[in-house]
């Protein structure tokens, strides 16, 4: 019974979390890599693309929050996107290199996995004692 309050509040937490990070690249990314260190690339459409998806996909988390049980697939969808994120920074990382942000934010995404597979893992066992 706790767990079933307390998942659309993680829910609620990533998004907000999804969505001020995408404003954040979205409106000061100049400022942001500029911060860091980090050269700028050669068209902003390089941030604007991600920053944006991040934003969908903080509202895709309050959706999920409304009702989770009812939304598994969108769990999944966001388990996958955060997934292949991380997946994909850590490759770079030890290939060629990436800025620290990026590994941060991508061992932020892994937090977000396994709160969504835990999840999984509760609403399948809830489906079988129902």
């Amino acid at each position: 019974m706790v767990k079933n309050k307390l998942f659309p509040l993680f829910f609620r937490i990533v998004g907000v979390y999804d969505i001020l990070l995408g404003l954040s690249f979205l409106l000061f990314y100049k400022n942001i890599f500029q911060s860091l260190g980090i050269d700028l690339p050669n068209h902003p459409g390089y941030i604007y693309v991600p920053a944006l998806f991040l934003i969908c996909g903080g509202v895709g988390e309050f959706l999920i929050a409304k009702n989770p049980s009812r939304n598994i697939d969108l769990v999944k969808v966001r388990l996958l996107m955060k997934l292949t994120f991380a997946a994909a920074v850590f490759f770079c990382y030890f290939t060629v290199g990436v800025p620290t942000i990026f590994l941060l934010v991508s061992i932020l995404s892994i937090i977000g996995v396994i709160k969504n597979l835990t999840f999984l893992n509760w609403a399948k066992t809830q489906s079988l004692t129902e």
